[in-house]
Formats: structure tokens, C-alpha cells, sequence
């Protein structure tokens, strides 16, 4: 991964293969615009007084400063207008920067911060780069593009103290490291990741961070109860395995926070089988559990001081003779029956076996489960926005708070009582859907009947977990897997480690 560092010097004193610059538009001057050589300033203002370039968002253009200085280029870079700059902006503008200089054949450059330098700035511009000039390659045999040049270094140029700085960036390659995790395992082909693939990677976290792990086979799921887990699992060859870490970073007992994550190795459907038109797609549904596995990484690596613990229940949903069909009856964990009306809502079942469980003999603080739950979340809000739906507002209201720093766009739907009237069922205590109307929703009421009175929140990523139809250009989700959620959970935790519990 890209190195990033934060120097105090000069940009006339910074040595350096391209320097960005930030013009907001309609203006003429950026700062340590005095710093430049004088022809190289006045060149710069021609530019924009002639509108060759006025800072229109995501515009750019790149000088050849011709040994007038330092730097052997200047890119500059379209802010837009400076009332409506945000750190989304800056994340969104950063990695397009560091788009331009690897398609320049470069291995560093340098940056100026694009407005008054604080913390939140900082990490958006760092993230920015080192998410957009992330890749998967693992599969190219290609040497051209398995080995192209790489940008190695960038330099944030900085006029105050640089320490403080450079701890934050240190912070977020942290971050960033986990993101790579959860995209590279969601972007992994389902050939070569199966549930027993999921399980090897969370041993090894457990190996490299003060984490532990536990990983419950198929035989012991079915001796304790995990019933719904054992069943959708049961029509694959690779059987099922539920994943459990635990991270104790807390100096007390103190309750831990719940982190459930669904991971569908692949998903065919079962015998309600999908069709065939974009199918490759569903290795995509294991974006959730590869996330919670991400962000296990991410709080152990940062040592926050919190308790927190992750399930992953991790199958592949295959028809055979021995998968589970409609019509079948389940006797999930905590006691309660669901009829299955359709195999192709398997997601919701080993996450109520997940919720109950984990309730039971972890008694949480609170619990976010990320799942790419309906695509009815992707027709009700589209691709660029997740859905969240708990029992605790105040909660959800912390999450998409969070969410509106880190870019990560959630929005809350409602869980009226009403929703639960759609999965009754005749035969069973609850049906594992509800029809048509409100997908998304009931899908959520269904996981409501196992989480008890623990503060909870779903959050529906399948418009969010992969750049697909819809998916609004960010430069720094190149395409596959962008490990949504991961970046706000751990804001998230982090907040709530600073304010204790």
C-alpha cells in the first residue's frame, strides 16, 4: 500500500515529481501560491482568468513547470465552490489525484491540504489516495498489468506542526489496510472462497492480532441448535461454518458491542433458483461478513478500548438433493418456527440464527448486522445508498451521523409493527418473507423476532457492497468490492471507546 507522510517544509523547498494544488472555483489563488516561482504564479492565473481551468469540481489540468522550481509538474485540481467543499469532496478529489499521477507513469507526488487543515480533512485525503489506488490483480497473468508501476509515496505538505498529522495518517492506513482485507475476500470468486476459506482468514487474524477465534462446525451447529445456519448450507459440498472473534480491548467486563455480518460464499438461490442474468454477482454476498471480519482488524490493529465481537455465519447456497426447500420447517436457535416460502431468503435466516445466538452468550451492548440482504433496498433507495432499520433510534441516529463523515451514505427506514402482520404464517410461528410490498423492511421485521431488547441495528448493503448498475463514480471505489461500512463502524466504535459505556 501507498506510504503516506505529512512534512512541514515550503513547497519552493519540496522536491518532488508532481505537486496538486486545489482551486476552488472562480478563484485565483491557492495557499503557498506566493511560495511558486513568479512565473510559474502568473502562468497559473492566465489559466484561470483565460478559463482554461476555473476549479469546476473534478476538472484538472497538469504544467510543466520547465525548471521553474522543485516540483516537475502541477496538477490542479477543481474543488468546486468553496461553500459547498465537504471532507467527501476532499476524499473524492484526493483519489482522483492519485488516479492522474499513476496514469502519469509516476511512483510519488506531493499535495497541498485543500482548505484549513484539521483532523477530519486530513484522513479524507488520505483515504481518498490509498482506497483509489487500491486493485485486484490476483487473477491477471498479464504482467503488464499484474506489475504496473505503483505509486509508492505521497507527501502532504503542511505549514504547522507535522506530528499530529502524521498520527492520524498513521491511523488511517490502519483503516485502510482493513478495507483492502474486506475488498480483496469479497471480491475473491466463489471457486476459491468458501466458508471454510472465511475461516482460515479469521484464524489467521487471530494469530496476528489479540483476537480470538472460534470456529463452529457443521456438526456442532446442528448439536446446539443453529438450526436455520445447518439448513441453508445443506445443499453445497462446502459446508457451513460460523465464525466468531472476539476482541476484549476494554480493562473491565464491560459489555461488547455485536457485529453480525452475512456471508453467502455464493448464492444461487437454492431451489427457488435465481436467474442466470448477472448471477457471477453473487459473490458479492458475502460483502457483509468480509466487512465484519475487516473492521475486527481494523479496532484490534487501532487497540481501541472497547469489547467487541463478530459472527460471520458463512455458507454457499446451492440447489441439490439435499438442500432445504420451500415448505420446509425450521426450528431456528431461540426457539422460534419459520416456514420457508423461499430458499432465496437464506440471508435472514442464518442471521437470526447469528442475532439469538450471540445474544445469548455474549448478553451485548449493542448490535449492527451488515448484510446484502434484498434487493428491494436497492429498487427503494438505489445503489450509492444503504438502509438502516433497528429498534433503537438513538442509535440509528449515531450510526448516520457517522456515516456522513466517512461518506458512507445510510438512510433509515421505518419498522412499524405493521411490517410483522406480512410474515405471519399459518403453519409456523413466522414466514421468512413477506411479499412484495416493503421487501427491505419486512426482511428487517423478520430479524427483529430474534433480537430481544438489545439495542439493534440492520443495515442493508446490497446496493453499496459492489459497483454495480446505479453505483455513482467515486475515484476511490475502483470496481468489485468497496468494503462499505467498515470505515463507519469503526468511527463509530471509536466514538464510542472515547465516551466509555
Amino acid at each position: 500500500m501507498v506510504q503516506i507522510k505529512v512534512e512541514k517544509t515550503k513547497i519552493d523547498q519540496k522536491r518532488t515529481s508532481l505537486l496538486v494544488v486545489g482551486i476552488f472555483e472562480n478563484e485565483r489563488d491557492f495557499p503557498q501560491s506566493n511560495e511558486l516561482d513568479p512565473s510559474l504564479a502568473i502562468t497559473i492565473k492566465e489559466i484561470i482568468d483565460n478559463k482554461e481551468f476555473n476549479g469546476g469540481l473534478g476538472s484538472s489540468v497538469v504544467l510543466h513547470t520547465m525548471g521553474k522550481g522543485p516540483m516537475k509538474k502541477i496538477m490542479l485540481v477543481g474543488l468546486g465552490k468553496r461553500e459547498k467543499f465537504t471532507d467527501e469532496i476532499a476524499r473524492v478529489i484526493a483519489g482522483k489525484a492519485a488516479l492522474k499521477a499513476k496514469e502519469t507513469v509516476l511512483t510519488e507526488f506531493s499535495i497541498l491540504p485543500f482548505s484549513k487543515l484539521n483532523d477530519g480533512l486530513i484522513q479524507a485525503i488520505c483515504e481518498g489516495i490509498c482506497l483509489s489506488l487500491y486493485s485486484f490483480t490476483r487473477y491477471k497473468t498479464n504482467d503488464n498489468e499484474k506489475q504496473s508501476l505503483k505509486i509508492n509515496e505521497v507527501t502532504i505538505l503542511v505549514t504547522s506542526e507535522s506530528t499530529l498529522f502524521q498520527s492520524i495518517v498513521n491511523k488511517v492506513n490502519l483503516i485502510v489496510e482493513a478495507v483492502y482485507l474486506a475488498r480483496d475476500l469479497s471480491n475473491l470468486p466463489p471457486n476459491e472462497c468458501s466458508p471454510a476459506h472465511l475461516a482460515s482468514v479469521a484464524l489467521s487474524l487471530a494469530n496476528e492480532y489479540s483476537v480470538k477465534a472460534r470456529i463452529i462446525e457443521k456438526y456442532e451447529m446442528e448439536s446446539m441448535g443453529l438450526a436455520a445456519v445447518v439448513a441453508v448450507g445443506k445443499g453445497s459440498n462446502n459446508p457451513p461454518k460460523m465464525i466468531v472473534l472476539e476482541y476484549n480491548g476494554a480493562s473491565d467486563n464491560r459489555k461488547p458491542y455485536l457485529l453480525i455480518g452475512k456471508a453467502v460464499t455464493f448464492d444461487t438461490g437454492g431451489i427457488s433458483l435465481k436467474p442466470g442474468d448477472k448471477m457471477d454477482e453473487m459473490k458479492f454476498d458475502k460483502c457483509g461478513g468480509c466487512t465484519v471480519l475487516g473492521t475486527i482488524r481494523a479496532i484490534a490493529s487501532l487497540k481501541l478500548p472497547l469489547n467487541v465481537v463478530g459472527i460471520v455465519p458463512s455458507v454457499e447456497n446451492m440447489p441439490s438433493a439435499t438442500s432445504y426447500r420451500p415448505g420446509d420447517i425450521i426450528n431456528m436457535y431461540n426457539g422460534k418456527t419459520v416456514e420457508v416460502l423461499n430458499t432465496d431468503a437464506e440471508g435472514r435466516l442464518i442471521l437470526a440464527d447469528a442475532l439469538a445466538y450471540g445474544i445469548k452468550l455474549y448478553n451485548p451492548k449493542a448490535i449492527i448486522d451488515l448484510a446484502t440482504l434484498t434487493g428491494a433496498c436497492v429498487i427503494a433507495l438505489g445503489a450509492n445508498v444503504a438502509g438502516a432499520i433497528g429498534t433503537n433510534k438513538h442509535l440509528i441516529e449515531r450510526l448516520i451521523k457517522v456515516s456522513e463523515k466517512t461518506g458512507e451514505k445510510i438512510w433509515e427506514l421505518p419498522l412499524f409493527d405493521e411490517f410483522q402482520e406480512q410474515l405471519k404464517s399459518t403453519v409456523a410461528d413466522i414466514k421468512n418473507i413477506g411479499g412484495r410490498p416493503a421487501g427491505a423492511i419486512t426482511a428487517a421485521a423478520f430479524l427483529s423476532n430474534f433480537t430481544g431488547s438489545v439495542p439493534w441495528i440492520h443495515v442493508d448493503i446490497a446496493g453499496t457492497a459492489w459497483t454495480q448498475e446505479g453505483t455513482s463514480e467515486r475515484s476511490y471505489n475502483p470496481k468489485g468490492a468497496t468494503g462499505f461500512g467498515l470505515r463507519t463502524l469503526v468511527k463509530l466504535l471509536e466514538e464510542e471507546s472515547s465516551i466509555g459505556q
